[in-house]
Protein backbone atom coordinates (compact mmCIF):
# COMPACT_ATOMS: atom_id res chain seq x y z
CA UNK A 1 0.00 0.00 0.00
CA UNK A 2 1.25 3.48 -0.87
CA UNK A 3 2.43 5.76 1.92
CA UNK A 4 -0.44 7.82 3.33
CA UNK A 5 -0.42 11.52 4.18
CA UNK A 6 -2.64 12.90 6.93
CA UNK A 7 -3.05 16.68 6.96
CA UNK A 8 -3.87 18.42 10.26
CA UNK A 9 -5.53 21.84 10.17
CA UNK A 10 -7.40 24.00 12.65
CA UNK A 11 -10.51 24.47 10.53
CA UNK A 12 -11.91 24.04 7.03
CA UNK A 13 -13.40 27.50 6.58
CA UNK A 14 -12.01 30.39 4.57
CA UNK A 15 -8.27 31.02 4.81
CA UNK A 16 -4.97 30.94 2.97
CA UNK A 17 -3.73 27.76 4.65
CA UNK A 18 -7.01 25.99 3.89
CA UNK A 19 -6.78 26.96 0.22
CA UNK A 20 -3.18 25.76 0.00
CA UNK A 21 -4.09 22.46 1.66
CA UNK A 22 -6.80 21.93 -0.95
CA UNK A 23 -4.60 22.84 -3.91
CA UNK A 24 -1.65 20.73 -2.75
CA UNK A 25 -3.68 17.70 -1.69
CA UNK A 26 -5.55 17.58 -5.00
CA UNK A 27 -2.25 17.87 -6.90
CA UNK A 28 -0.72 15.08 -4.79
CA UNK A 29 -3.86 13.00 -5.26
CA UNK A 30 -3.22 13.02 -9.01
CA UNK A 31 0.28 11.72 -8.29
CA UNK A 32 -1.10 8.71 -6.43
CA UNK A 33 -0.65 9.75 -2.78
CA UNK A 34 -3.49 8.48 -0.55
CA UNK A 35 -4.49 11.26 1.83
CA UNK A 36 -6.99 12.35 4.44
CA UNK A 37 -7.56 15.53 6.44
CA UNK A 38 -8.15 16.06 10.16
CA UNK A 39 -9.92 19.35 10.94
CA UNK A 40 -10.09 20.54 14.55
CA UNK A 41 -13.46 22.13 13.90
CA UNK A 42 -16.76 21.24 12.21
CA UNK A 43 -17.95 22.24 8.74
CA UNK A 44 -16.52 24.83 6.38
CA UNK A 45 -16.42 25.50 2.66
CA UNK A 46 -13.11 23.72 2.18
CA UNK A 47 -14.43 20.54 3.78
CA UNK A 48 -17.04 20.33 1.04
CA UNK A 49 -14.47 20.93 -1.68
CA UNK A 50 -12.00 18.42 -0.24
CA UNK A 51 -14.66 15.72 -0.02
CA UNK A 52 -15.84 16.51 -3.54
CA UNK A 53 -12.25 15.91 -4.68
CA UNK A 54 -12.27 12.50 -2.99
CA UNK A 55 -10.30 13.37 0.15
CA UNK A 56 -11.88 12.18 3.43
CA UNK A 57 -12.18 14.83 6.15
CA UNK A 58 -12.25 13.73 9.81
CA UNK A 59 -13.61 16.36 12.21
CA UNK A 60 -12.69 16.85 15.87
CA UNK A 61 -15.17 19.36 17.35
CA UNK A 62 -14.00 22.17 19.59
CA UNK A 63 -13.85 21.14 23.22
CA UNK A 64 -12.19 22.62 26.31
CA UNK A 65 -11.35 19.13 27.56
CA UNK A 66 -8.11 18.64 25.63
CA UNK A 67 -7.60 14.94 26.52
CA UNK A 68 -10.83 14.15 24.68
CA UNK A 69 -9.52 15.80 21.52
CA UNK A 70 -6.22 13.93 21.88
CA UNK A 71 -8.14 10.68 22.21
CA UNK A 72 -10.11 11.47 19.06
CA UNK A 73 -6.92 12.26 17.16
CA UNK A 74 -5.31 9.05 18.40
CA UNK A 75 -8.27 7.00 17.14
CA UNK A 76 -8.07 8.60 13.71
CA UNK A 77 -4.31 8.12 13.37
CA UNK A 78 -4.48 4.48 14.47
CA UNK A 79 -7.01 3.89 11.70
CA UNK A 80 -5.25 5.95 9.03
CA UNK A 81 -1.68 4.83 9.87
CA UNK A 82 0.01 7.80 8.12
CA UNK A 83 3.59 7.73 6.90
CA UNK A 84 3.57 11.56 6.67
CA UNK A 85 1.84 13.86 9.14
CA UNK A 86 1.59 17.38 7.70
CA UNK A 87 0.61 20.21 10.07
CA UNK A 88 -0.91 23.37 8.58
CA UNK A 89 -2.01 25.36 11.65
CA UNK A 90 0.40 26.34 14.46
CA UNK A 91 -2.25 26.03 17.17
CA UNK A 92 -2.81 22.34 16.36
CA UNK A 93 0.93 21.76 16.67
CA UNK A 94 0.70 20.64 20.33
CA UNK A 95 -1.83 17.95 19.37
CA UNK A 96 0.41 16.83 16.54
CA UNK A 97 3.47 16.84 18.76
CA UNK A 98 1.70 14.57 21.22
CA UNK A 99 0.89 12.19 18.37
CA UNK A 100 4.35 12.12 16.81
CA UNK A 101 5.77 9.38 18.98
CA UNK A 102 2.71 7.16 18.64
CA UNK A 103 3.21 5.78 15.17
CA UNK A 104 6.55 6.91 13.83
CA UNK A 105 5.09 9.11 11.06
CA UNK A 106 7.45 11.68 9.57
CA UNK A 107 6.24 15.13 10.56
CA UNK A 108 6.20 18.20 8.33
CA UNK A 109 5.14 21.47 9.98
CA UNK A 110 4.30 24.54 7.94
CA UNK A 111 5.69 27.98 8.81
CA UNK A 112 3.09 30.01 6.94
CA UNK A 113 3.66 33.41 8.56
CA UNK A 114 6.44 35.34 10.22
CA UNK A 115 6.29 33.91 13.74
CA UNK A 116 8.52 36.61 15.21
CA UNK A 117 5.89 39.34 14.74
CA UNK A 118 2.47 39.81 16.29
CA UNK A 119 0.01 39.61 13.39
CA UNK A 120 -2.28 42.22 14.96
CA UNK A 121 0.17 44.84 16.20
CA UNK A 122 3.08 44.33 13.80
CA UNK A 123 5.51 44.39 16.75
CA UNK A 124 8.10 41.70 17.59
CA UNK A 125 6.79 39.07 20.01
CA UNK A 126 8.56 38.31 23.28
CA UNK A 127 7.79 34.60 23.06
CA UNK A 128 7.12 32.70 19.86
CA UNK A 129 3.98 30.58 20.29
CA UNK A 130 3.99 26.82 19.63
CA UNK A 131 7.68 26.92 18.76
CA UNK A 132 8.25 23.44 20.19
CA UNK A 133 6.03 22.00 17.49
CA UNK A 134 8.36 23.39 14.84
CA UNK A 135 11.66 22.60 16.55
CA UNK A 136 10.87 18.93 17.16
CA UNK A 137 9.37 18.14 13.74
CA UNK A 138 11.22 16.18 11.07
CA UNK A 139 11.02 19.16 8.73
CA UNK A 140 9.71 22.71 8.86
CA UNK A 141 8.48 24.04 5.52
CA UNK A 142 8.06 27.75 4.97
CA UNK A 143 6.79 29.63 1.95
CA UNK A 144 9.22 32.45 2.83
CA UNK A 145 12.98 32.47 3.33
CA UNK A 146 12.62 35.74 5.20
CA UNK A 147 10.42 34.09 7.83
CA UNK A 148 13.07 31.41 8.40
CA UNK A 149 15.84 34.03 8.54
CA UNK A 150 13.96 35.99 11.21
CA UNK A 151 13.62 32.82 13.32
CA UNK A 152 17.34 32.18 12.94
CA UNK A 153 18.10 35.73 14.09
CA UNK A 154 16.12 34.95 17.22
CA UNK A 155 18.39 31.95 17.84
CA UNK A 156 15.79 29.34 16.85
CA UNK A 157 17.19 26.45 14.81
CA UNK A 158 14.58 24.54 12.89
CA UNK A 159 15.24 20.97 11.69
CA UNK A 160 15.86 20.58 8.01
CA UNK A 161 14.08 23.85 7.20
CA UNK A 162 12.99 24.11 3.58
CA UNK A 163 11.34 26.79 1.46
CA UNK A 164 8.51 25.70 -0.83
CA UNK A 165 6.24 28.32 -2.35
CA UNK A 166 2.47 28.52 -2.65
CA UNK A 167 0.33 27.14 -5.43
CA UNK A 168 -1.48 29.89 -7.30
CA UNK A 169 -3.85 29.40 -10.21
CA UNK A 170 -2.95 31.85 -13.01
CA UNK A 171 -6.11 33.40 -14.47
CA UNK A 172 -4.76 36.55 -16.17
CA UNK A 173 -8.19 38.18 -16.39
CA UNK A 174 -7.19 41.74 -15.50
CA UNK A 175 -6.69 44.29 -18.27
CA UNK A 176 -4.39 46.60 -16.33
CA UNK A 177 -3.26 48.47 -19.44
CA UNK A 178 -6.77 49.58 -20.31
CA UNK A 179 -7.14 53.36 -19.92
CA UNK A 180 -9.81 54.28 -17.38
CA UNK A 181 -11.35 57.57 -16.34
CA UNK A 182 -11.26 56.34 -12.73
CA UNK A 183 -8.63 53.63 -12.27
CA UNK A 184 -9.45 51.13 -9.54
CA UNK A 185 -7.01 50.24 -6.76
CA UNK A 186 -7.78 47.14 -4.67
CA UNK A 187 -6.28 46.28 -1.29
CA UNK A 188 -7.31 42.98 0.33
CA UNK A 189 -6.40 41.72 3.78
CA UNK A 190 -7.32 41.69 7.44
CA UNK A 191 -7.81 45.20 8.79
CA UNK A 192 -5.22 45.18 11.54
CA UNK A 193 -2.20 47.31 12.37
CA UNK A 194 0.27 44.95 10.70
CA UNK A 195 -1.28 45.44 7.26
CA UNK A 196 -0.51 49.17 7.10
CA UNK A 197 -3.85 50.39 5.75
CA UNK A 198 -3.42 53.69 7.59
CA UNK A 199 -0.38 54.39 5.41
CA UNK A 200 -2.38 53.50 2.30
CA UNK A 201 -5.14 55.95 3.27
CA UNK A 202 -2.60 58.73 3.85
CA UNK A 203 -1.09 57.98 0.43
CA UNK A 204 -4.58 58.13 -1.07
CA UNK A 205 -5.09 61.53 0.59
CA UNK A 206 -1.98 62.83 -1.17
CA UNK A 207 -3.35 61.68 -4.54
CA UNK A 208 -6.82 63.04 -3.81
CA UNK A 209 -5.35 66.45 -2.92
CA UNK A 210 -3.83 66.48 -6.41
CA UNK A 211 -7.33 65.83 -7.80
CA UNK A 212 -6.08 62.52 -9.16
CA UNK A 213 -9.09 60.38 -10.18
CA UNK A 214 -9.09 56.89 -8.63
CA UNK A 215 -11.22 54.49 -6.62
CA UNK A 216 -9.76 52.55 -3.68
CA UNK A 217 -11.53 49.39 -2.53
CA UNK A 218 -10.55 47.96 0.86
CA UNK A 219 -11.54 44.31 1.18
CA UNK A 220 -11.53 42.59 4.56
CA UNK A 221 -12.56 42.89 8.18
CA UNK A 222 -10.64 43.33 11.39
CA UNK A 223 -10.15 45.24 14.63
CA UNK A 224 -8.91 48.42 12.91
CA UNK A 225 -11.93 48.92 10.66
CA UNK A 226 -13.61 51.61 12.79
CA UNK A 227 -10.34 53.52 13.20
CA UNK A 228 -9.61 53.29 9.48
CA UNK A 229 -13.09 54.48 8.52
CA UNK A 230 -12.65 57.43 10.90
CA UNK A 231 -9.27 58.21 9.34
CA UNK A 232 -10.78 58.09 5.85
CA UNK A 233 -13.39 60.62 6.96
CA UNK A 234 -10.76 62.88 8.54
CA UNK A 235 -8.77 62.80 5.29
CA UNK A 236 -11.89 63.59 3.20
CA UNK A 237 -11.63 60.32 1.30
CA UNK A 238 -15.15 58.96 1.60
CA UNK A 239 -15.87 59.95 -2.02
CA UNK A 240 -13.09 57.70 -3.38
CA UNK A 241 -12.58 54.99 -0.74
CA UNK A 242 -14.98 52.13 -0.07
CA UNK A 243 -14.79 49.59 2.76
CA UNK A 244 -16.31 46.39 1.39
CA UNK A 245 -15.82 44.08 4.37
CA UNK A 246 -15.37 40.33 3.75
CA UNK A 247 -16.03 39.46 0.11
CA UNK A 248 -16.52 36.14 -1.63
CA UNK A 249 -14.62 36.10 -4.89
CA UNK A 250 -11.85 38.58 -4.14
CA UNK A 251 -10.12 37.39 -7.31
CA UNK A 252 -13.09 38.66 -9.32
CA UNK A 253 -12.55 42.12 -7.82
CA UNK A 254 -8.88 41.91 -8.72
CA UNK A 255 -9.76 40.91 -12.28
CA UNK A 256 -11.79 44.12 -12.62
CA UNK A 257 -9.10 46.35 -11.07
CA UNK A 258 -6.05 48.19 -12.43
CA UNK A 259 -3.66 48.12 -9.44
CA UNK A 260 -3.23 46.03 -6.29
CA UNK A 261 -1.87 47.84 -3.21
CA UNK A 262 -0.46 45.82 -0.31
CA UNK A 263 1.20 48.15 2.25
CA UNK A 264 1.89 45.54 4.96
CA UNK A 265 4.55 46.48 7.53
CA UNK A 266 5.93 42.95 7.72
CA UNK A 267 4.86 39.57 6.43
CA UNK A 268 6.18 36.16 5.45
CA UNK A 269 4.72 35.53 2.02
CA UNK A 270 1.50 37.22 0.97
CA UNK A 271 -0.88 35.03 -0.97
CA UNK A 272 -2.91 38.16 -1.70
CA UNK A 273 -0.01 39.55 -3.71
CA UNK A 274 0.40 36.30 -5.62
CA UNK A 275 -3.32 36.18 -6.40
CA UNK A 276 -3.16 39.71 -7.76
CA UNK A 277 -0.14 38.82 -9.88
CA UNK A 278 -2.02 35.73 -11.09
CA UNK A 279 -4.73 38.00 -12.47
CA UNK A 280 -2.12 40.09 -14.30
CA UNK A 281 -2.29 43.06 -11.92
CA UNK A 282 0.66 45.34 -11.21
CA UNK A 283 1.31 45.34 -7.47
CA UNK A 284 2.59 48.12 -5.24
CA UNK A 285 3.85 46.67 -1.97
CA UNK A 286 6.48 47.17 0.69
CA UNK A 287 10.07 45.98 0.63
CA UNK A 288 9.54 44.38 4.05
CA UNK A 289 6.61 42.31 2.74
CA UNK A 290 7.22 41.47 -0.89
CA UNK A 291 10.91 41.60 -1.81
CA UNK A 292 10.96 37.80 -2.22
CA UNK A 293 8.06 37.91 -4.68
CA UNK A 294 8.36 41.19 -6.58
CA UNK A 295 11.32 42.40 -8.59
CA UNK A 296 11.06 46.18 -8.32
CA UNK A 297 10.35 47.80 -11.67
CA UNK A 298 9.85 44.49 -13.49
CA UNK A 299 7.03 42.55 -11.83
CA UNK A 300 5.77 45.33 -9.55
CA UNK A 301 6.86 48.32 -7.48
CA UNK A 302 8.36 48.21 -3.98
CA UNK A 303 8.36 51.01 -1.40
CA UNK A 304 9.49 51.22 2.24
CA UNK A 305 6.82 50.36 4.80
CA UNK A 306 5.12 53.24 6.60
CA UNK A 307 6.05 55.90 4.04
CA UNK A 308 2.85 57.46 2.59
CA UNK A 309 4.69 59.78 0.19
CA UNK A 310 6.72 56.97 -1.40
CA UNK A 311 3.58 54.83 -1.62
CA UNK A 312 1.67 57.70 -3.25
CA UNK A 313 4.52 58.23 -5.74
CA UNK A 314 4.43 54.55 -6.79
CA UNK A 315 0.64 54.54 -7.12
CA UNK A 316 0.75 57.78 -9.12
CA UNK A 317 3.19 56.21 -11.60
CA UNK A 318 0.75 53.41 -12.31
CA UNK A 319 -2.36 55.59 -12.36
CA UNK A 320 -0.72 57.89 -14.92
CA UNK A 321 0.81 55.20 -17.14
CA UNK A 322 -1.53 52.44 -18.43
CA UNK A 323 1.20 50.82 -20.61
CA UNK A 324 3.43 50.51 -17.52
CA UNK A 325 0.56 48.87 -15.67
CA UNK A 326 0.22 46.41 -18.53
CA UNK A 327 3.95 45.55 -18.69
CA UNK A 328 4.27 44.99 -14.94
CA UNK A 329 1.04 42.99 -14.81
CA UNK A 330 2.09 40.74 -17.69
CA UNK A 331 5.50 40.09 -16.11
CA UNK A 332 3.81 39.34 -12.77
CA UNK A 333 1.54 36.79 -14.43
CA UNK A 334 4.52 35.07 -16.08
CA UNK A 335 6.26 34.86 -12.67
CA UNK A 336 3.25 33.07 -11.14
CA UNK A 337 2.98 30.71 -14.11
CA UNK A 338 6.63 29.74 -13.81
CA UNK A 339 7.14 29.47 -10.06
CA UNK A 340 3.73 28.88 -8.49
CA UNK A 341 2.20 26.15 -10.66
CA UNK A 342 0.70 23.07 -8.98
CA UNK A 343 2.94 20.53 -10.71
CA UNK A 344 6.14 22.26 -9.59
CA UNK A 345 5.05 22.71 -5.96
CA UNK A 346 3.63 19.17 -5.71
CA UNK A 347 6.89 17.76 -7.06
CA UNK A 348 8.88 19.68 -4.44
CA UNK A 349 6.70 18.30 -1.63
CA UNK A 350 6.86 14.82 -3.13
CA UNK A 351 10.67 14.93 -3.20
CA UNK A 352 10.64 16.08 0.43
CA UNK A 353 8.37 13.22 1.49
CA UNK A 354 10.55 10.65 -0.29
CA UNK A 355 13.69 12.02 1.35
CA UNK A 356 12.09 11.91 4.81
CA UNK A 357 10.81 8.38 4.36
CA UNK A 358 14.28 7.25 3.29
CA UNK A 359 15.97 8.51 6.47
CA UNK A 360 14.84 5.75 8.82
CA UNK A 361 13.12 6.53 12.12
CA UNK A 362 11.33 9.81 12.69
CA UNK A 363 12.83 12.34 15.11
CA UNK A 364 10.01 11.64 17.57
CA UNK A 365 10.71 7.89 17.50
CA UNK A 366 14.46 8.47 17.89
CA UNK A 367 13.94 10.71 20.92
CA UNK A 368 11.93 8.15 22.90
Amino acid sequence: MADRIVHLIGQSSRGGAERQLFLLSTALNKRGWPQSVVSFDVGGVWKERLESAGLPVHEIPRCRFKPWRLWQLSRILRRERPAILQVWSPHVGPYARWAWGKGGARTVVGVRSNLTFNTHTGKPVDRIPFIGSFVHADCAVSNSQGALDDLARRGIKLPRAKVIGNIVEPNGRADAAQPAATPRIVSAGRLDILKGHDCLLRAAAILAAERKPFELLLVGEGPERDALESLASELNLRHCVRFLGPVDGVSDLMAAAHVLAHPSKHEGLSNTILEGMAEGLPVVSTIECASEIIEDGRTGLLVPAGQPKELADALRRLLDDPPLRGRLGAAALRHVQQYCNADLIAEQYENLYHSLLATGLSRAACSR
